[in-house]
Formats: C-alpha cells, sequence, structure tokens
C-alpha cells in the first residue's frame, strides 16, 4: 500500500506558500522531529516554520492510527483529518462545516519539486461548497506536495520545493 504521509524522523519539507492575505511568498518549512509509535499508533513530533518578513514558529503532533492521519495544527491552523486509512477512492468524511472526498487516486501532478504520479487528490467543499473549494494532493512515498484553496475569504497555494534533512541546531554559546 502506498504511503501518502511518510513520517521519517530528521526530515525538512520546503514549501512555498501564496496567499491574497499577504504581499510576497512565504517560506514553509514543516519538520518531522521525531516519530515514536505506541500500540496501535504512530505520533510524530513536527514543527512548522513560517518565514515572510517574520518568522513564526508551532510545534505540533501529527498522529496516525487505525482509521486517520490526523494533524493536530501546521499550515490548516487547528489542524485536520488529512485522510482516512486505509485510503480508498471514492471515501467521503465531514469535518463540519467541511466535506471532504478522496476523488482520485492516480493524478499526475508536476511542481517544482518534480514530477509526481499516482497522486491521491482530496477535494473538500468549504461549507459544503457555499466558502469555495480546496484540493490538495498527497505523492506515494514523498507525501503532502500541494493544495490550492479558493474561499471567499481568501486564496492560497501551497507547493512542494524540496525534501532535505532538518539541519542540525546551532548550539548557543554564551560568552
Amino acid at each position: 500500500m502506498s504511503d501518502y504521509f511518510p513520517l521519517k524522523e530528521k526530515t525538512r519539507y520546503e514549501y512555498k506558500f501564496t496567499s491574497t492575505e499577504f504581499e510576497g511568498v512565504a517560506k514553509i518549512f514543516i519538520d518531522i522531529l521525531s516519530v515514536a509509535k505506541k500500540a496501535a499508533k504512530t505520533v510524530a513530533q513536527a514543527r512548522m516554520i513560517f518565514e515572510l518578513r517574520d518568522t513564526h514558529t508551532t510545534e505540533y503532533t501529527i498522529t496516525r492510527d487505525a482509521k486517520w492521519l490526523t494533524t493536530a495544527d501546521g499550515v490548516v491552523i487547528g489542524g485536520r483529518r488529512e485522510f482516512p486509512l486505509p485510503v480508498k477512492e471514492g471515501f467521503k468524511w465531514d469535518e463540519y462545516p467541511d466535506a471532504s472526498e478522496i476523488v482520485s487516486l492516480s493524478d499526475k501532478v508536476s511542481i517544482k519539486a518534480g514530477k509526481f504520479a499516482k497522486c491521491m487528490k482530496i477535494v473538500t467543499m468549504l461549507a459544503g461548497g457555499d466558502s469555495g473549494k480546496s484540493v490538495r494532493y498527497y505523492a506515494p512515498g514523498t507525501g503532502y506536495i500541494l493544495e490550492e484553496y479558493n474561499g471567499e475569504d481568501k486564496t492560497c497555494e501551497l507547493e512542494l520545493v524540496a525534501i532535505c534533512k532538518v539541519p542540525e541546531e546551532k548550539k548557543k554559546t554564551r560568552k
């Protein structure tokens, strides 16, 4: 089975983020800091660094259990159920007030980070479609690669640019 959201320790995902809420292009880094398996659950400690004019850092967890992959926070503030497990085309779920569906497991996506095949495409109708929609893609073995959000309050796009190791923290030296 394809892993559409691999939880690998010390992995950094770099995204470019544009939104009608601000000018310019923000950089977002999502770092998977550590991964622990507990019973039937995998919990990853993640950190999101948002860089525009200032830098904001948020720490949160990503949980995978038998039924869901869930982010507690991240680019979508407050987090969300990313997708159900096992992944099935046509599967629908509601997260009030939004309704999501896995519409495809065979999409091809070409972005700066590369060309990806057999991507999972999820369409979310915001407030049942009244507030717009969001389309997001997950590539097998890579993870979350692209999201296009068109809401009545804002439009944004998040696109994967690169994947690398989390840089080692520089030790602060006291003088």
